[in-house]
Parts: structure tokens; C-alpha cells; sequence
């Protein structure tokens, strides 16, 4: 009765020179994905949930998740803090500890966000490649897990995207609602930069931790 649910989704092009192989190794290190927010204080790895164990971590569909995608290690869990810079001071201040399920995936990864208030939210990180057919216009697809290893192995042609399905209070619907559609274009900027380092470095993904300013609204 007072909650309200909403998605949002967005994408953007990776530069030719990054490698999708990267890409995807990215994708599936939660700690870097959750430290592309600058308003992230930390995070460590916790325990399964009573009611999840680690047997129990795949999706139950037969090891599929709804989009089709088998997803490529089990569940894991994690607790961060966050400046939590979305909600004005008079609501919330002081920051916030939440705890998080990652679920790596063939094409990217899914986490979902658990914190106080009851807000929830799903974020489906995924690569994508654009398609441009003779007979209508053109749009991103996904490519399937046994073909994304023989995908093209550069960045040109590809996106990065992120699907967040939310639900908290009403109260806080509209602040949310614009934290999220802010902190897509942020995080996938800092994705991309995170990659440029990547291929900067020994070869091994090992570059520098890029340097990012502080934003007023991030999120993952």
C-alpha cells in the first residue's frame, strides 16, 4: 500500500579499444563494480542469509535465470556502506549499511540491493551488441553465452547497460527515481574508464585504480 515499484534502463557505447574479455572479467568482480560509486565507504564479504545457503545459491529454473543467461558461479553476499547522498539530510543522514547479492552471469552480473527503509533494487549489468538490420532500425541485442566467446573481441559495436528494478516507500519514489537515472550514466562512465586502465596495464587487467572525483549522487 505505501510502496511503489519502477525500472529504469540505459546504456552506453564502449570505445573500439577495450576488449569484451575485460569487459566481462569486470563485471564479474563485485567489489570493483561496487567501488565505481565515489560515495562507496566499503565493503566485505558476509555470510549467506538464513534462508540461503550456499547450496541453494543458483536460480532454482535449473540453473537458469529468467533472461535465459546461466549464471556462472553461485550467489555470493556482501555488506556496504554508503554516503547514501540521494535522501535529503531531514529524511536520512549519516550514511548507510545495506547488504547486496551478486550473481555473476555469461554477459555481465546481477545485484541486488537490500536496504533499510524496504528498498530493494535488482541492477542487471549487461554487455550488449548493437544490431543494425537492412529492414528496421537498429537496437542492442544480447548474445548468447556459448556465442559470446567468439564475439568480436574489441569494444566497437558494444554497450554496457544497466537495468535497475526498484521498490521502496512512496516517500522516497521521486528522490530515487532520480538517483537512479543520475548514477546509470556515472557508473557506466567509470566502468569504461576502469576498462581504459585495464588495458593499460601488465596484460593481466592489472593497471591503476583510476582516480574519480566525488559526485552528488551515485549508486550501483
Amino acid at each position: 500500500m505505501f510502496e511503489t515499484s519502477f525500472s529504469y534502463a540505459s546504456a552506453t557505447p564502449l570505445p573500439a579499444q577495450v576488449t569484451i574479455a575485460n569487459a566481462t572479467t569486470l563485471l564479474h568482480d563485485f567489489e570493483t563494480i561496487v567501488r565505481l560509486s565515489p560515495d562507496c565507504r566499503g565493503c566485505k564479504p558476509i555470510s549467506p542469509p538464513p534462508t540461503k545457503t550456499k547450496t541453494n545459491s543458483f536460480p532454482a529454473n535449473g540453473g537458469t535465470l529468467s533472461n535465459g543467461q546461466p549464471p556462472t558461479a553461485p550467489t555470493s553476499y556482501y555488506e556496504v556502506e554508503d554516503d547514501l547522498p540521494f535522501i535529503p539530510k531531514k529524511f536520512w543522514s549519516g550514511g548507510v549499511r545495506y547488504t547486496a547479492d551478486f550473481l555473476p552471469t555469461a554477459d555481465g552480473c546481477d545485484i541486488t540491493v537490500h536496504a533499510p527503509g524496504g528498498f530493494t533494487s535488482t541492477n542487471h549489468w549487461r554487455l550488449l551488441r548493437e544490431n543494425i538490420p537492412e529492414d528496421r532500425e537498429a537496437g542492442l541485442e544480447r548474445v548468447l553465452s556459448k556465442d559470446l566467446l567468439h564475439a568480436e573481441t574489441s569494444g566497437d559495436g558494444w554497450y554496457v547497460q544497466i537495468v535497475s528494478d526498484a521498490r521502496c516507500n512512496k516517500t522516497f519514489a521521486g528522490f530515487v527515481k532520480g538517483f537512479l537515472k543520475n548514477s546509470h550514466s556515472q557508473l557506466q562512465l567509470a566502468f569504461i574508464e576502469r576498462l581504459k586502465v585495464m588495458g593499460l596495464g601488465d596484460g593481466q587487467g592489472r593497471g591503476r585504480r583510476p582516480t574519480m572525483g566525488r559526485r552528488r549522487s551515485t549508486g550501483f
